[in-house]
């Protein structure tokens, strides 16, 4: 009865709770040790006068436990949640200009639950990304390595997202990786990111087999939202608000209003 309960009126049904990972510090216990020197760079953007400004913050602030250098970008909003993530190739390829060595590309609604760049720092290849089991490419997380061919492909990948800026900018990605993949001559070395570097907070699906580095916490629920009677939001945003109020409370000290 309370199973059917939960799932009935519950934002939170069982599978959703499994999948929830430990935030560092949750337990009471010492944060992560501060690390003298970050591997790379982490690069991330924000549109203007947005919620994701609140976001940054929360993205920041957990990479300041961890030692990790942050540069997020504030750009102006289009005014449409796609064509704003469309931006995404363009402020990379400034970000690689501007940026010596290895990056991290992070989408502002995450956070970090630990220090990524000892298992990056050994990724031989050109880009690195997490794939779903169904194959799709996630953006969310990038490791974008600092050779001509990187370049190449974050340039090719905006040129795309500009011809076509009502295209989710990961199926431009993907698609570009795989048709250079089967080309007869590939000029992009991917590498496969685990799923702990691109956690999504209440994926049911999710398959991890360790910690969690990475958590993301699917903003664009907010922005996508549709208006429902008395002011109600739906399950997924109420999840997400739950998850920002945990977090919070350990980065900040404090609980956001739901």
């Amino acid at each position: 009865m309370f199973e059917w309960f939960q799932r009935k009126f519950s934002a939170w049904s069982p599978e959703h709770r499994r999948v929830v990972a430990r935030f560092p510090g949750a337990d009471g216990r010492a944060e992560p040790a501060v690390r003298p020197l970050a591997t790379g760079m982490t690069v991330a953007f924000y549109t203007k006068d947005s919620v994701y400004e609140a976001e940054k913050n929360r993205l920041v602030r957990s990479a300041e436990r961890l030692g990790l250098p942050v540069d997020a970008e504030a750009i102006d909003s289009t005014g449409s949640w796609v064509r704003n993530a469309s931006m995404k190739a363009g402020v990379l390829v400034a970000m690689r200009k501007k940026h010596v060595g290895p990056m991290l590309y992070v989408d502002v609604d995450a956070v970090f639950h630990r220090d990524p760049w000892p298992a990056l720092a050994g990724m031989d290849c050109d880009i690195g990304a997490y794939f779903e089991p169904d194959g799709h490419l996630l953006s969310g997380t990038l490791f974008i390595n600092h050779t001509p061919a990187a370049t190449e492909l974050l340039q090719a990948w905006a040129d795309a997202c500009a011809a076509s800026p009502d295209e989710w900018d990961q199926l431009v990605l993907e698609r570009i990786l795989a048709d250079d993949a089967a080309s007869a001559a590939p000029r992009f070395r991917l590498g496969i990111l685990p799923v702990s570097y691109c956690w999504i907070f209440d994926k049911t699906d999710n398959a991890l087999g360790g910690e969690v580095f990475i958590e993301h916490l699917q903003a664009s629920r907010e922005a996508k939202q549709k208006k429902r009677a008395f002011g109600r939001v739906g399950r997924a945003v109420r999840r997400r608000r739950d998850r920002v109020r945990v977090i919070e409370k350990i980065l900040f000290g404090r609980v956001t209003p739901g």
